[in-house]
Parts: structure tokens; sequence; C-alpha cells
């Protein structure tokens, strides 16, 4: 099995060298795409900080106290996975 794969391999990358096809030219970053993504990071940081202290300050009990200073793990997975989602639908927003 080892030696079909290798023959494979070696036939593979031989007719990959032969085939001209013509190539696309990435376009290298420019300073338009870095300030994109920094501004879209930073964005999506602010915007999951201030959902934590909302749902912190919205809920009964103290999140943070619970989680640092009792070690809820429970609490520690709810919350977690609600920031995950969170997280997945800022980014779902951020990009569509």
């Amino acid at each position: 099995m080892k030696k079909l794969l290798f023959f494979l391999l070696i036939a593979g990358s031989a007719f990959a060298n032969t085939m001209d096809l013509p190539r696309a030219k990435l376009p290298l970053l420019d300073l338009e795409h870095i300030l994109a993504v920094l501004i879209y990071s930073v964005m999506g940081i602010v915007i999951m900080v201030l959902s934590f202290v909302i749902i912190d300050w919205i809920h009964p009990r103290d999140i943070w106290g619970e989680i640092a200073d009792k070690h809820n793990r429970a609490m520690a997975m709810v919350f977690g996975c609600m920031m995950l989602g969170i997280a997945i639908i800022i980014a779902a927003a951020v990009v569509g």
C-alpha cells in the first residue's frame, strides 16, 4: 500500500510539472486589508467584552466571582459556551 501511494505521489508530481497552466498572481497585502482586519478584530473584541459585561450585569449572581473565586466549573462551562456562541454570531455578522 505504501509503495502504491509513493508511486501515485511521484506520478502526480511528474504530471503537475508537465502541465503549463497560467498562474494567477495573488495580490500582496496592502494597507487597506490590514486596517480592515485590525478594525474588525478590535470591533469583535469590544463587542465580546460588552456582551460579557451586560450578561454579568443582568445575571443575578456574580459570574466572575463564581468562576474565579469559587471555582464553579459548571457556570464556567455554561458561560464559556454562551460566549462562544456570541463570538460565532459576531463573526457571522462581520463576514456576511
